[in-house]
């Protein structure tokens, strides 16, 4: 199944529930709503409708994903509550640039926690500190968690059961980006040659409109 969905609401809750199956809070990375607000959200989702949770920034940047203790502990503890009053499917973790190879022992320890709490793990790396660590990524997720990439220009070092593609835009000033037609078809190629579930989350400013055209190019 390939589900499409954009980092946030980038219009209004009622009318993107009409148009989209999947959405992606980002909202949790910097701060985390108030539980009953996330339960509104909730509420206000059709049925079958899929929440992914973007793991707070506490765990991921702050605590380099040690959550043995302390903060770390704290923000992977409050991240997991508010992924569980959304019912959410996914937990997205995506660690900053600073953070290598050498960090995966707490990286494990951390995805498998949000795992054993039932939910689909994204793990998702940045920068150049990963470059020729494929094997030792792979071996930390595992039996854990899928990786996270942008299908333009990055390749998944490992998938469990599932595929989790972010697009974040090209160019050198990637954010700011409209994909084009042939862009999107090719992106439908790619998609399709997968089995297992794939989840295509759109995170550049012209995530509505290039979405929309995206569902209509699966079609």
């Amino acid at each position: 199944m390939i589900v499409v969905g954009c980092a946030n609401f980038p219009t209004s809750m009622d009318k993107y529930f009409q148009i989209y199956k999947a959405v992606e809070i980002n909202r949790t990375f910097y701060s985390i709503p108030r539980t009953q607000t996330l339960l509104r959200w909730r509420q206000m989702a059709p049925s079958g409708f899929i929440f992914s949770v973007k793991a707070n920034r506490g765990i991921s940047h702050d605590a380099h994903m040690d959550s043995s203790s302390g903060p770390g502990e704290k923000a992977l503890s409050s991240t997991l509550e508010a992924a569980k009053a959304l019912s959410a499917s996914y937990i997205l973790f995506q660690t900053p640039p600073s953070l290598g190879p050498e960090a995966l022992p707490a990286v494990r320890q951390t995805l498998m926690k949000a795992r054993e709490q039932g939910f689909r793990v994204g793990y998702e790396t940045r920068g150049n500190k990963w470059s020729g660590h494929d094997e030792d990524l792979r071996n930390a997720l595992q039996g854990i968690a899928s990786h996270v990439v942008d299908p333009f220009v990055g390749r998944e070092v490992w998938t469990e059961g599932f595929h989790y593609f972010r697009l974040h835009g090209l160019g050198q000033r990637p954010y700011r980006y409209r994909y084009s037609n042939d862009e999107l078809k090719k992106l439908k190629e790619i998609v399709e040659a997968l089995s297992g579930d794939v989840l295509v989350i759109f995170n550049n400013t012209n995530m509505l409109e290039d979405s929309q055209r995206f569902i209509e190019i699966l079609r």
